[in-house]
């Protein structure tokens, strides 16, 4: 290989990009008439410039159609997200508890207690009959809720209380449902719990009691 060679070859990139003086060129043409090693070595150069402006282009529109996919596909995923977020609220919605409507479930005329066999039993009955979880609280003589007043005094514990409760998706019926049957739970034996001396319906959502049954002082 002839120093002239070592010249080209230095050239020959600058030649295969286009980037080289006219001087430089012309050297690289005339050489490579003449000379097939340094001609071979230009068309290997040549092969390894794959990108052409009209494959840039192609390119380029390759990318911004998979960005836009991309995207899409962002967005859809955002989307089926959200409404799965706002579907599974719902169901927490329709399906968690709340106090049943005092007036719509006639709750003191449906509901009392009754005193058979030393024992205190809850009954219900019309549409009141229809819920679904009763949620006990106890009382103090101070009028203190167990669960539901920070200062209930569990030493001054002398009422037993009862409230009913139902899915809120029973609450968007136009009218009650369920069986019109009367229901029976019994609450406690009276020996066993000598310091209760009322029971009462409790209305949680205005704090208030509503008396079912109370102890006779001569007990």
């Amino acid at each position: 290989m002839s120093k002239n060679c070592d010249m080209i070859k230095d050239l020959l990139p600058l030649y295969a990009d286009d980037v080289c003086s006219d001087e430089s060129r012309k050297a690289v043409e005339e050489h490579i008439k003449d000379c097939p090693d340094c001609k071979s070595e230009l068309e290997k150069l040549r092969k390894n410039v794959t990108v052409s402006p009209q494959n840039d282009a192609a390119v380029f529109k390759r990318i911004k159609k998979r960005l836009r996919i991309e995207k899409l596909a962002v967005g859809l995923i955002s989307v089926l997200a959200v409404c799965g977020a706002l579907l599974m609220g719902l169901v927490y919605l329709i399906n968690d508890y709340e106090s049943m409507d005092m007036n719509k479930y006639k709750i003191l005329d449906n509901v009392s207690v009754t005193e058979r066999d030393n024992a205190l039993w809850l009954n219900v009955k019309g549409f009141a009959a229809s819920f679904d979880v009763d949620v006990p609280t106890l009382s103090d003589s101070n009028g203190k809720h167990l669960g539901i007043d920070d200062d209930f005094e569990s030493e001054k514990k002398n009422g037993y209380g009862i409230t009913l409760k139902q899915r809120r998706i029973d609450d968007f019926t136009f009218r009650p449902t369920g069986s019109l049957k009367t229901f029976e739970l019994k609450l406690f034996d009276l020996d066993e719990k000598e310091d209760m001396t009322k029971v009462f319906y409790y209305d949680d959502e205005n704090n208030k009691e509503y008396i079912l049954w109370e102890r006779d002082s001569n007990d």
